[in-house]
């Protein structure tokens, strides 16, 4: 038996992608369906790391969301450096350091993924109604023009199949995409050689160094990272050359064995939970073909190193939920979509960087550890890495059509992050822009000829209009209070920025995306 359905939107896997894309497409009102071919949320938690940026968008949507995340976490300021050569310790301590970062989260969260999931989808289906479809299994996809058909398979129901309609497909099921795969995506390859991975989440006793910095503990022929997680226990993450796969050592042996050439007295209690991973880097030559569009894992892989790769995967679901939502809804033009790639792919080659630099510096096995530090203190290299893992050094500026008549103007340039400011009055600036669509900032200034009342009216639906305050930190932040305007993303991103009287090339800028 086969039933046929039609949805604007189908969104294929439920893991941290679909639950962004699911929240951020219910937010605004669009019909959507996400399928998952597992029979319920996953229980465990692959990744552990939350950054300031990810905390930033969860934030900007929702206070409660982003405060629940907060008081379910521990805050980590950055990395110790454990490292042991013919048998003698030394340390950095701290080496990455996330205090400087500039965000209001200058840390990193250790957090759970399942429980990260579970809070959005929570928020999701409290707030809007959207809810997951588990055991759905996609079979295939093909696309015939502007219409994707996606044949699925009901596993909870006797395999009923299904042929799924709709107008634009996400795929958000992971490394192994079978929407990638089934419309031959190509892939730009590589394989970490000469490393297995594994992890364990288990209780420690005597275990008396830092909580609140995670430790990465290098040998010549081994990584081993020790971090404290909510609920009590430490995650173990061990990378060597194959020596901890013996099927004659118990995981607590395998990893006792490296716990102890950097620890003294360390011992083992319960068991949370054990796995053994292999680790690749996968970027795909494009992020979309046609109507179907690739995110998360499945448009990207990397080490695990600097605990980038969920937070990457997120932040692809909130560049591209409002855009199509704008699109299906026929406020914005098709072409919105483009940007997408446009941006996130090279945000993936900068997160492949880091994580694969990071990788060759504490998971190059066999390689001496003089040269391995040496690479690390190179000047601006932690600096670096800091930033592009936090997220905050993430620009779309050098991928912005540029603006005829803009005049230069100091402050965020177009395509950057729109940090937030606490005001004087009370308040923070986001609590203007915690709302679906555009918001035009007036920093200052009144009306240029109700050219603002004019904007409003065509582009109302899609642009909010707020005047903030004056404040001394604003200013420092943006430029002082001279009638520029700042018109910022749903995202949290600047799309456009002018000088008082301007207002025309402001709306050139509208008028290019939207649709009036």
């Amino acid at each position: 038996m086969t039933k046929t359905s039609e949805v604007p939107i189908l969104v294929v896997g439920a893991g941290a992608v679909g639950s962004v894309l699911s929240m951020e497409l219910a937010r605004r009102g669009v019909e959507f369906r996400c399928i998952d071919r597992m029979p319920g949320p996953a229980g465990e938690s692959r990744a552990i790391a939350m950054h300031a940026r990810t905390i930033e968008l969860l934030e900007l949507v929702d206070k409660r969301l982003g405060q629940r995340c907060l008081d379910r976490s521990l805050r980590h300021k950055g990395y110790v450096m454990h490292f042991v050569r013919d048998g003698q310790r030394s340390e950095v301590r701290p080496s990455l350091d996330y205090t400087p970062v500039q965000s209001r989260y200058n840390c990193i969260l250790a957090h759970n993924q399942s429980e990260t999931e579970g809070f959005i989808r929570d928020f999701a289906h409290t707030e809007f109604g959207a809810s997951i479809e588990y055991n759905r299994r996609l079979v295939d996809v093909t696309q015939h023009g502007n219409e994707v058909l996606a044949r699925v398979v009901h596993t909870d129901k006797r395999n009923i199949e299904e042929m799924i309609r709709c107008r634009y497909l996400v795929a958000a099921d992971g490394i192994n995409s079978r929407v990638r795969q089934s419309l031959g995506f190509s892939l730009r390859e590589k394989d970490y050689k000469g490393s297995s991975f594994q992890n364990l989440d288990i209780f420690l006793n005597g275990f008396d160094d830092w909580d609140d910095h995670f430790h990465y503990c290098v040998g010549t022929d081994h990584f081993l990272m020790v971090a404290a997680l909510p609920g009590g226990h430490h995650r173990l993450l061990l990378s060597d050359r194959g020596e901890a796969d013996d099927p004659n050592l118990t995981p607590q042996q395998a990893f006792g064995r490296l716990l102890d050439q950097h620890y003294d007295g360390v011992t083992f209690g319960d068991v949370v939970w054990h796995s053994k991973w292999d680790t690749w880097e996968r970027l795909a030559d494009t992020f979309r073909k046609g109507n179907v569009l690739l995110a998360g894992d499945a448009a990207h892989v990397h080490s695990t190193t600097g605990g980038q790769g969920m937070n990457c995967c997120m932040q692809d679901a909130f560049n591209l939920g409002w855009k199509l939502a704008l699109v299906v809804k026929g406020q914005a033009k098709p072409e919105l979509l483009d940007s997408y790639e446009t941006e996130r792919r090279p945000v993936a080659e900068q997160v492949i960087w880091a994580a694969s630099s990071l990788h060759d510096i504490f998971m190059a096995h066999g390689k001496s550890i003089a040269a391995r530090e040496k690479a690390m203190f190179e000047p601006g290299y932690m600096e670096r890495v800091v930033n592009t893992c936090s997220g905050i050094a993430y620009t779309y500026r050098d991928f912005v059509v540029p603006i005829p008549g803009l005049a230069d103007m100091d402050g965020p340039a177009i395509g950057d992050r729109a940090p937030d400011v606490d005001l004087e009055r009370g308040g923070t600036l986001w609590d203007y822009c915690r709302h679906p669509y555009y918001t035009l900032l007036l920093m200052g200034g009144g009306d240029d000829d109700g050219a603002i009342a004019r904007i409003s009216e065509r582009f109302g639906p899609v642009v909010r209009v707020a005047t903030p305050p004056s404040s001394e930190a604003l200013s420092a932040a943006y430029g002082p209070a001279d009638g520029r305007m700042y018109l910022v993303r749903p995202d949290g991103y600047i799309a456009c920025k002018t000088r008082a009287g301007e207002t025309a090339v402001l709306e050139t800028c509208l008028n290019a995306l939207m649709t009036p």
